[in-house]
């Protein structure tokens, strides 16, 4: 790249960004075939950048704006420096247990076209027919409520896709009012009780999500009261993994503050 290049990359390095940020998030939502989860803010971050480029000389030439972008840079490096803390133990978390348990949880994931499952809910799904061919004297509990733009509650539709490739319907429990993770683990609670007649810290369960959601099931399941538990995750559809990763890390500092 000659020198003319590289100042031209400097000066419109924040539009360059916010044009592919935009991009991206347009081109996530048309491959997975639904509105992808924090969608919205990172559209929104990408227009900031671009907003950014059309006033930053402004900026510049106001010492008092100029004085507050500072101060603004100094705690978006802080927040930097936590998400990217955040981010490690997301990825470091382990993800795969193959012992045997007394139930299989998998948890919802969206479905598209309002009835098929999504993309990340396929590889729960096919997740926990691998733990159930090593696990086979457990139970499946599919936990997934009726989000407002769905026709049926998630579980009918995971249950519906299980059933295709072969697993037992006697097999299978339905937890069908949950609208949220940590819901998934409250009602999901219930009907463990409910089938195994036991209290929780009497049976094993094995977690069944996507690897960038592991971390954070596990923090929600001990506030629901899950002791005996372990993780099972399938991985992020490639093209997801920037966003899905970015989000997770939000909702950590949601859960760990909001969530009871």
């Amino acid at each position: 790249m000659n020198l003319l290049g590289e100042i031209n990359l400097k000066k419109f390095w924040d539009i360059t960004l916010g044009v592919l940020i935009i991009l991206y998030v347009m081109a996530i939502n048309i491959m997975s075939g639904v509105i992808v989860a924090f969608s919205l803010p990172i559209m929104i971050l990408g227009i900031i950048f671009i907003l950014y480029h059309l006033v930053k000389n402004k900026i510049k030439e106001s010492q008092f704006l100029s004085k507050g972008l500072k101060v603004v840079k100094i705690f978006l490096c802080i927040g930097l420096i936590c998400f990217l803390g955040i981010e490690v133990v997301i990825i470091s978390y382990p993800k795969h247990n193959e012992k045997k348990d007394d139930y299989i949880l998998v948890l919802g994931a969206g479905l598209r076209d309002k009835t098929i499952p999504t993309e990340i809910l396929r590889g729960r799904l096919d997740a926990a027919i691998e733990c159930l061919k090593e696990n086979n004297s457990s139970y499946l509990v599919l936990s997934g409520g009726q989000g407002d733009d769905e026709d049926l509650p998630e579980s009918h539709a995971m249950s519906k896709y299980l059933q295709e490739k072969g697993v037992d319907k006697d097999r299978i429990i339905l937890e069908e009012e949950s609208r949220d993770t940590n819901q998934n683990f409250k009602y999901s609670e219930k009907k463990i009780k409910e089938h195994s007649h036991k209290s929780l810290d009497k049976v094993n369960v094995k977690i069944v999500t996507t690897d960038f959601h592991a971390f954070r099931s596990s923090i929600l399941a001990k506030k629901n009261g899950y002791i005996s538990f372990d993780n099972y995750s399938s991985p992020t559809v490639w093209y997801l993994i920037p966003i899905t990763y970015t989000r997770e890390a939000f909702a950590i500092v949601k859960s760990v503050v909001f969530d009871k």
